[in-house]
């Protein structure tokens, strides 16, 4: 057997061959006022007189009582008298920047504030990432060094009650009353499971006013024909499944959408983290997952159990977070047994490909075969939403089971158009 060399690899380019710019990060530059020339030096002096000297002091007050905290209040307010070139404005804002380092988000503060930032990521000291509008770009910001993150890391795990335990390396809560315009997902993972032997951090920045129609339309995630389309779709009673990547907009758009379900139907929203809300809706229950760990064994209350609980309640619509797992078993049996339908969202690459995932993960937790649970799914009307960059990309509906190719076949509702390069 004679073997065949080839001089040139034979593949089309699917890049336009410059590559410089995919190798620089995208800055997103930040005014904060804790690196203020004026400030800097009296901030630092403040924080380690207080906070660095204290430690047993900062823990009393975090867990403690209002008295403990206006008594290290007054602490840091009577060490700014010290401070004879600080005028009383000064003063004030170096008050706040205090409050700030110890009881909220210290150096990531702008950023929970600005209202186009979405998700915030530590990676170490001097690494935070963020997304804007749907970009991705590393920031200006950093701690002083890494004991000053490490010190800010373990005073945000006692805030929340997480644990520094090993077998609690992986933990995530939701801070619901700590920021003015926002819910915070915050997801920890300890330095035992990180490679880089740093502890991480990201937080998930959910609007607590929901955002608008028009502002979803603005921000060219739909327009007005596809907006009539979902109207329809629910009151009619489809059910939906919004696929995409991370941070497409699965969750915004799902958030909307359950206000559009008629007000005489029941709901039960089941969900990790408390992303999903409602404040007009009079018969929604909102539920999340718990994980309880005593004496070293952890316990998990998981979307699972609050789902097959739902199956004895009068539930007229399922509403799942993000399905990732077994709980997806529940979406066939909700549909098929009860008549009742489903709102979620899942990872996927694209509408037909959610329906696949859908399937495989119901197997976690099933032995039907893919073909019987994707069949399934052609006796309920079934919307398919696909979307990426806070944008909707493609909108197919299940038609029918082909029994002969043991195929679902779809009508294609809508596909955005490619854009131009």
């Amino acid at each position: 057997m004679s073997l065949i060399y080839m001089n040139k690899l034979n593949y089309k380019k699917a890049s336009n061959g410059v590559y410089t710019s995919c190798y620089q990060s995208k800055i997103y530059s930040v005014q904060s006022l804790y690196g203020h020339k004026d400030l800097h030096n009296a901030f630092l002096q403040l924080k380690a007189n207080v906070v660095d000297l204290n430690p047993a002091l900062i823990t009393k007050c975090i867990q403690g009582t209002e008295q403990d905290f206006i008594m290290l209040m007054k602490k840091a307010k009577d060490f700014l008298q010290t401070f004879r070139n600080v005028n009383d404005r000064g003063k004030e804002i170096l008050l706040d920047l205090f409050r700030d380092c110890v009881f909220g988000y210290y150096i990531l503060t702008p950023l929970i504030k600005a209202k186009e930032v979405s998700d915030i990521k530590v990676l170490d000291w001097n690494k935070i990432t963020c997304k804007v509008n749907g970009d991705r770009y590393l920031t200006d910001l950093s701690f002083e060094n890494e004991a000053d993150y490490d010190s800010w890391f373990d005073r945000i795990l006692r805030i929340h009650d997480l644990q520094r335990k090993a077998e609690a390396s992986l933990q995530h809560c939701t801070d619901r009353k700590g920021v003015e315009n926002f819910y915070l997902r915050i997801d920890i993972q300890l330095k035992n499971v990180t490679s880089t032997d740093v502890n991480n951090i990201h937080i998930r920045k959910i609007p607590k006013t929901k955002l608008s129609w028009d502002y979803l339309k603005d921000n060219h995630m739909l327009d007005d024909c596809i907006q009539e389309y979902l109207n329809d779709r629910v009151v009619s009673g489809y059910g939906f499944l919004i696929s995409g990547r991370g941070g497409s907009g699965k969750s915004t758009l799902l958030n909307n959408m359950i206000d559009l379900i008629p007000f005489g139907e029941s709901i039960l929203v089941s969900q990790e983290s408390d992303e999903l809300y409602s404040e007009i809706h009079p018969q929604m229950q909102f539920e999340h997952t718990m994980d309880i760990i005593l004496n070293g064994e952890k316990t998990e209350i998981s979307l699972e159990d609050e789902l097959r609980l739902g199956l004895l309640q009068d539930i007229d619509n399922f509403v799942i977070g993000e399905i990732k797992g077994g709980e997806a078993l529940y979406v066939f049996t909700t549909g098929i047994s009860t008549g009742a339908r489903f709102f979620g969202t899942i990872h996927s690459n694209d509408a037909r490909g959610s329906v696949r995932r859908l399937a495989q993960c119901a197997r976690y937790v099933s032995d039907y075969s893919i073909e019987t649970l994707e069949e399934m799914l052609s006796s309920v009307p079934l919307s398919l939403i696909h979307m990426s960059r806070f944008s909707i990309d493609e909108i197919l509906e299940i038609r029918c089971w082909n029994d002969k190719d043991k195929v679902l076949v779809y009508d294609e509702i809508y596909r955005k158009e490619a854009e131009k390069r």
